[in-house]
């Protein structure tokens, strides 16, 4: 990032960006069961339902969009920069704040390059890594809703304000 101020507020993009996330990290999981039926039936050549098909070819397109939003998410908080932690809140909340978003950047990134690479590939070890990534990817979700609501009830901090649309301050 450059020498310029942190904005005040994170870009629209990136409020967008961040939901968007959350509605294809939530779809993924409500249909999630097809994907693994989806891929058993592949591997094996049995015959798949039209219901799973479309929700495995589904869950494969949905995967690849959290990809893209991620990466987007990434481009666009290093070249708009993000506000700072508020200057009241511990050291430590802040470290565990920078901690479970290199964390959830992460699997948001690894989890679906593994899935494709296994589904291109048939590799059943690489879709294995991917499905192993779920459970830690939902308590990083949770850690960072906890963290977000410790900011705002304990803290006081305007940093959930700031990722609520229609709530946060103008960019």
């Amino acid at each position: 990032m450059s020498n310029t101020p942190r904005p005040a507020a994170w870009s629209r993009l990136n409020v967008f960006l961040h939901w968007t996330i959350v509605v294809l990290v939530l779809c993924q999981w409500i249909e999630g069961e097809y994907m693994a039926d989806f891929w058993d039936a592949t591997l094996e050549g049995g015959s798949i339902g039209t219901t799973t098909a479309v929700l495995g070819y589904g869950h494969i397109v949905l995967g690849t969009l959290v990809l893209v939003a991620a990466a987007l998410r990434l481009i666009d908080r290093y070249t708009h920069g993000r506000p700072p932690h508020d200057a009241q809140e511990p050291k430590w909340a802040s470290l565990l704040a920078r901690v479970t978003h290199f964390l959830l950047y992460t699997v948001l990134l690894v989890m679906p390059v593994l899935g494709l690479a296994a589904w291109f590939t048939g590799n059943d070890d690489l879709a294995g890594y991917h499905a192993f990534l779920w459970n830690p990817l939902l308590a990083l979700i949770g850690l960072h809703i906890v963290g977000a609501l410790a900011q705002h009830f304990w803290f006081r901090s305007p940093a959930l304000k700031r990722m609520l649309p229609g709530l946060r301050q103008s960019a």
